[in-house]
């Protein structure tokens, strides 16, 4: 299976550097047209179907790729494993307490946030569930926490979080199966970095 993994078009709360964590903030302007070039730039890859995490910033997000690359809305589905890390008493923070975010995050006192080796387990569970759906191509939408957890746990830590900080309508490309593994084979691409796509 070939999977594009897409973070979310940008919300009010991006542009304002808030952590989200599961509050459910709409995307703005600039996340529909973030939207739209993903689906712009994924139109010629064979995409089969769209899954979302359940919070509209995504979901909404995996509709406009679904129509901009000729799919219907039947074809998009909420997958619950994608949501977002909940962030605990992290969410609606400014972004300014990174530092501490990720020193918490590390410790075993993670503020009531979610904590990484749960992330990994559930997002791992949702290649599984996309694996199962016996598709060769998907898109699915997810969130900057959880994608950065996927990819740190795929690659050994290369990147992902800590080290990865994804764009708003960021594309990573994962090969493989629930059977032998997924490869990372692209991180965290603008949709004018596809080839075809003018930048």
């Amino acid at each position: 299976m070939k999977l594009y993994l897409i973070r979310h078009g940008e919300t009010d709360w991006n542009r304002l550097l808030r952590f989200q964590g599961r509050e459910d903030i709409p995307l703005n302007e600039t996340g529909i047209a973030q939207a739209r070039a993903c689906g712009q730039a994924l139109a010629g890859s064979g995409i089969q179907a769209v899954y979302t995490s359940p919070l509209k910033r995504a979901h909404l997000t995996g509709e406009i790729i679904a129509s901009s690359a000729g799919l219907s809305l039947a074809q998009v589905h909420d997958l619950p494993e994608l949501i977002e890390r909940d962030l605990g008493e992290y969410s609606g923070k400014y972004i300014k307490d990174r530092a501490d975010y990720f020193s918490l995050s590390a410790g075993e006192d993670t503020g009531g946030m979610e904590p990484f080796p749960d992330v990994l387990k559930r997002m791992n569970l949702a290649l599984k569930k996309l694996d199962e759906t016996g598709c060769s191509v998907l898109a699915a939408v997810s969130h900057g926490a959880a994608i950065n957890v996927l990819l740190a746990g795929l690659s050994h830590h290369q990147m992902g979080t800590g080290k990865t900080r994804l764009y708003n309508g960021g594309i990573s490309i994962l090969e493989g199966n629930a059977r032998d593994g997924f490869q990372i084979t692209a991180c965290n691409l603008r949709p004018e970095e596809f080839p075809g796509q003018e930048g």
